[in-house]
């Protein structure tokens, strides 16, 4: 018995649907991969958002009792008056793990190298906050607590210099506060926002 004879159109037409099948199914899968990754992007930002948002909080909270307290020290002392200067119950304790494992990750660089770089000087400046108020806290709680109200004043009622570093510190303090601030509600915020727009 003769074998069938195959046409030649039958054998190219069958080639080009297998080729079509497999191409195809290649681009459905990366297209399936890039939405789940697009996805995982999202998902990333929009937390790192939420954690932007504490931040801001916190800088808020702290800034205004760092306010209200030099406020309150420059009217006391306007109106003649001695008040005692103690430790400050600050808060300031965001832990920014997404921040933290964003940059040990090298996520950000990944994913936007531009966005990483302001980040990064962000974060910076964030650290640099974080141990000037340390430091402050630890100044407070070596040179105040054991001491009394007659011990922060001269005779004549004005503070003595070597406590002038108190409000300097406060007003170093209130500075890079809104400085930071600043940052983040101008400049990393925004820039988060139009990355979830563009993944959305």
């Amino acid at each position: 018995m003769k074998a069938p004879k195959i046409s030649f159109k039958s054998f190219i037409f069958e080639l080009v649907i297998v080729f079509v099948g497999v191409y195809g199914a290649f681009e459905l899968n990366r297209y399936q991969e890039h939405q789940r990754e697009q996805k995982i992007k999202l998902n990333y930002f929009k937390s790192f958002k939420l954690e932007l948002n504490k931040l801001i909080a916190d800088t808020r909270r702290t800034k205004d009792l760092i306010d209200q307290t030099i406020e309150e020290l420059e009217s006391s002392w306007a109106n003649q008056e001695q008040p005692m200067l103690a430790p400050l119950e600050f808060y300031f304790s965001a832990e920014m793990l997404i921040t933290r494992t964003g940059f040990n990750d090298d996520v950000f660089t990944q994913i936007n190298p531009e966005l990483s770089a302001s980040l990064s000087g962000g974060f910076d400046n964030f650290q640099a906050v974080n141990q000037m108020l340390k430091e402050f806290d630890h100044s407070c709680s070596i040179h105040l607590l054991t001491k009394s109200r007659k011990d922060f004043y001269q005779g004549s009622g004005a503070l003595k210099p070597e406590y002038n570093w108190y409000l300097k510190g406060l007003e170093e303090l209130q500075i890079r506060f809104n400085s930071l601030e600043k940052m983040i509600s101008e400049g990393a915020l925004p820039a988060t926002n139009a990355f979830i727009e563009e993944l959305e």
